[in-house]
């Protein structure tokens, strides 16, 4: 089973695209990890997610520390960045040996580029040039899984205080006048950090900051204060929507 974690898609076609030449299913990463251990003796079990100033997202290092795998499980790790990648690899290694388990493969893969809340996020040219060398990069990293390759690409982490301020991580966000209601925030956010209420988004203080719910809204009505006004939104054009969205 491959787990991923994605915010505006790029983790998510990087697991399918892994999942594909690998013959593996897919699961999100959610808040609650599954019961079931996962993987054992000749299986292998995949982590993708994206790099979050060189750490983990808060829910894959729960995933982590509390899934269960067993001995013998092949555990890989790729890691989507816009810049730094291999600092996460090494935060999953130290996650992963809290459980006496270790990581036998991890990469990073470049992708377009798109934390709204800092920058513009890459123009559609750019991106789509980057998502075209990721493909082959990632048809390379499936053959080295494949192949059960011992191999890790990793500095140390970077952002230890990631989530030092965890309650006010989403206090930048707001619905402007656009907002119809529609819900698909509510749905598309992985940590269950917004709920719809008289109509209107609310956000409930437990923010990964992935920024699905800016890049996902289909009216382009929500802001992060005046830092995201006028810049473009970025959702991976290889994937869509529904694939994200909660039941």
């Amino acid at each position: 089973m491959i787990y991923w974690f994605s915010g505006t898609g790029n983790s998510l076609y990087a697991a399918k695209r892994l999942a594909k030449d690998l013959d593996m299913g897919l699961a999100q990463i959610t808040n609650e990890p599954p019961v079931e251990a996962a993987g054992g003796s000749g299986a292998k079990v995949g982590f993708v997610f994206p790099s979050y100033y060189g750490n983990l997202p808060r829910a894959v290092k729960k995933y982590a520390e509390t899934l269960e795998i067993r001995k013998g499980t092949y555990i890989f790790a790729v890691v989507t960045m816009g810049g730094l990648g291999q600092g996460s690899v090494g935060a999953l290694v130290k996650a992963l040996k809290l459980r006496d388990l270790h990581l036998d493969y991890g990469r990073s893969v470049l992708m377009p580029a798109n934390y709204i809340l800092k920058y513009n996020p890459a123009d559609p040219e750019d991106s789509e040039a980057k998502l075209e060398r990721a493909d082959k990069h990632l048809k390379k990293i499936s053959a080295e899984i494949a192949s059960g390759l011992q191999s890790i690409r990793m500095l140390p982490v970077t952002a230890g205080n990631l989530y030092k301020s965890i309650e006010s991580l989403d206090a930048g966000f707001a619905a402007g006048d656009g907002c119809t209601g529609c819900g698909t925030c509510e749905r598309i956010c992985p940590a269950g950090n917004i709920r719809i209420e008289n109509g209107r988004p609310k956000w409930l203080n437990i923010c990964e900051q992935c920024v699905a719910c800016i890049s996902w809204c289909p009216e382009k009505a929500i802001e992060y204060g005046e830092k995201t006004q006028g810049r473009r939104r970025y959702r991976n054009p290889r994937v869509e929507a529904a694939e994200f969205l909660r039941k």
